[in-house]
């Protein structure tokens, strides 16, 4: 029996079932989209109230007092100079270096290290919308994330080459939203071919045992 386990993120949900028109890829820019509701910690630069979202309540707001607040919002702050965005900690230079480090050290048995689910476009989007928050380490970081990525697709690449090699089980755990975005098509292909398979070895067991049954 043929079966595929993906073990991810709880926040896996996010992908299944938003889109059932048949399309089965995000756009870069969808998955953007929803990593801009994470929470992410801004430093002030005015004063006010509690802020009511949809998402939940953010603030209140004073100067140069640390806040979590959704990406999204942080990004509108940034533009209009209200705020200085404080970098996820698994987004300074020494973090980086050291997730390279662990992903190498997995290699051989193509362990997949955890990994924030929005690493990848969160990453993306404050290279391109506030550089500044990197301090001047801005060309370094991105470097060290496109060899993480760059690691991590080698990896899940393997275990679907194994896949592909009608390997009874595979089993990736620690994905991020963008790899699964890039894996589902193969993923669903082969499950359908695997069930295709299974139904005609039922039907094909059901076949001759009616044979044996009847004589």
């Amino acid at each position: 029996r043929s079966l595929v386990t993906m073990a991810t993120h709880s926040e896996t949900k996010e992908l299944y079932g938003i889109k059932q028109n048949g399309e089965m890829c995000f756009s870069a820019k969808e998955l953007e989209f929803l990593a801009e509701d994470e929470m992410i910690e801004i430093i002030p630069r005015f004063s006010f109230q509690e802020i009511g979202l949809l998402s939940g309540s953010v603030g209140p707001f004073q100067p140069m007092v640390p806040v979590q607040v959704p990406l999204w919002l942080a990004l509108k702050l940034h533009e209009r100079q209200m705020c200085k965005i404080q970098l996820p900690s698994w987004l300074h230079r020494d973090e980086l270096l050291e997730r390279k480090r662990e992903e190498e050290a997995e290699k051989e048995n193509k362990y997949l290290t955890p990994v924030e689910f929005h690493y990848q476009e969160i990453a993306t989007i404050l290279f391109r919308r506030a550089p500044d928050s990197f301090a001047g380490q801005e060309g370094n970081s991105r470097i060290q994330v496109k060899d993480i990525e760059e690691l991590r697709d080698s990896k899940i690449h393997t275990s679907l080459r194994d896949l592909e090699q009608y390997t009874p089980a595979v089993k990736i755990a620690n994905v991020s939203a963008m790899e699964i975005n890039k894996i589902r098509p193969f993923l669903v292909q082969a499950l359908n071919r695997f069930r295709t398979l299974k139904e005609a070895e039922d039907q094909f067991g059901e076949s001759s045992q009616t044979v044996i049954d009847s004589q």
